[in-house]
């Protein structure tokens, strides 16, 4: 994966990508695809997910490795990230 210019926002996704980091917007963005795919956020852990990033570029994301750690660590992450994380179906427990 290749992080976009520094110092710079993307042209596409604004200053998201600085705020949340690069992974973590394309992170965000494989599990609100893998959750219109299927209907849920119970990612498997081994489960891989194959997206098209921010900028063109294929990603695997390991989404259910992801979606775990990121389960764990929640009253590390930024409110925003919460919030991403909320809106794209995140299951906290």
């Amino acid at each position: 994966m290749r992080p976009p210019s520094q110092g710079r926002c993307s042209q596409i996704d604004g200053c998201r990508v600085r705020r949340l980091g690069w992974f973590g917007l394309i992170a965000v963005g494989a599990a609100a695809a893998y959750r219109a795919r299927v209907g849920h956020l119970k990612v498997p852990r081994a489960h891989v997910e194959s997206v098209v990033a921010f900028d063109g570029w294929p990603e695997d994301v390991r989404l259910g490795v992801w979606v775990t750690t990121s389960g764990s660590r929640r009253a590390r992450l930024s409110a925003e990230r919460i919030a991403e994380m909320d809106a794209s179906g995140m299951r906290w427990t």
